[in-house]
């Protein structure tokens, strides 16, 4: 299946300059490509499946529709509003007519209880067109409310398969940049810690030929298990490649990313992989470095990265920590 999907580049150009307007920002290039690009997602449709990106856009549209809906809710609102307005402000103006022009007491009495009656059976009708416009439009915004919500789910589903490994359950390579900025954010707002590791499993690839990629998968999904055993609620677990994964640790040191790596082999080492009565043993090599001060997340991953190479090249089942 083709990963690429057809997008319609005047759809998109469409809600973007919608976007700038509701904002009140200048139909500028530069604010134009950054809407534009904000609608057809971070990622370009490309990278992502054919599912996911109509997942994605029929979320937009959907939200699309409700706001047209809660705009016309509101709009025929502020109609009867200012209809209604405008009728008592008149039999407000004919009375006060009745009142200059007429000097005979009686008569005037007479055409100003009728004004007057006149302009109490508006305020009545006006009253009476209001409350039941207000009546509807309250439950045409509740209805939309709840479709919002709809969405919101939708939306957060949606999310939660673009950035997720479909094999394994951890998170996609697609979603690290995300992950990275939000950690490296969280780590600036508390002590400053956080650790990555890098780790590949070792002899994957003889793996894969003896056994074939189903067995192959099955092991990662096992790994991934572990792993997730392993970790914390706080901690992030990413498919980085075929057989490398990423672990990000906030609030945590040198010290507590080896203990955490350490943890990690022997659970694995205590739970082999098993098929077909076969017991695999499972090793691995780990790269970990901790956060520096003023450094970014990709540079934090590089510098594991590293010291993932160097394990790689020093022996079997090693672990090096980043200069």
């Amino acid at each position: 299946m083709s990963s690429s999907v057809p997008v319609n580049p005047v759809e998109v150009a469409r809600i973007a300059l919608k976007r700038i307007a509701e904002r009140g920002l200048p139909p500028t290039p530069e604010n134009y490509a950054q809407f534009y690009n904000a609608i057809v997602t971070i990622k370009a449709p490309e990278s992502k499946s054919s599912s996911e990106v109509q997942a994605a856009w029929e979320v937009l549209y959907k939200v699309e529709d409700l706001v047209e809906e809660a705009n016309a809710a509101t709009g025929k609102l502020l109609d009867v509003l200012e209809g209604g307005g405008r009728d008592m402000a008149a039999s407000l103006g004919a009375l006060n007519n009745v009142r200059r022009s007429h000097t005979e007491k009686a008569k005037s009495h007479e055409e100003v209880h009728s004004a007057m009656e006149d302009l109490l059976n508006q305020i009545i009708q006006s009253t009476h067109s209001m409350h039941s416009t207000v009546s509807t439009s309250h439950s045409d915004l509740r209805i939309i409310r709840e479709s919002i919500l709809h969405i919101e789910e939708d939306l957060s589903f949606s999310r939660r398969m673009m950035e997720e490994d479909a094999l394994t359950g951890a998170f996609n390579r697609q979603s690290l940049d995300h992950l990275l900025v939000r950690e490296v954010k969280r780590a600036s707002r508390s002590d400053g810690r956080l650790a990555a590791v890098l780790f590949e499993i070792e002899d994957f690839g003889q793996i894969n030929e003896r056994l074939g990629h189903v067995v192959a998968d099955q092991l990662l999904v096992h790994v991934a298990n572990l792993t997730k055993a392993v970790l914390r609620e706080t901690d992030t677990l990413v498919r980085y490649g075929v057989e490398e994964f990423l672990l990000l640790l906030p609030e945590t040191d040198l010290s507590g990313c080896k203990y955490v790596v350490d943890r990690l082999k022997l659970v694995t080492g205590n739970t082999p992989f098993i098929y077909k009565n076969q017991r695999i043993e499972i090793r691995f090599a780990a790269g970990i470095a901790a956060l520096k001060q003023d450094e970014n997340g990709r540079a934090l991953v590089l510098r594991a990265d590293e010291a993932l190479y160097k394990a790689k090249h020093s022996g079997r089942d090693r672990i090096e920590v980043a200069q």
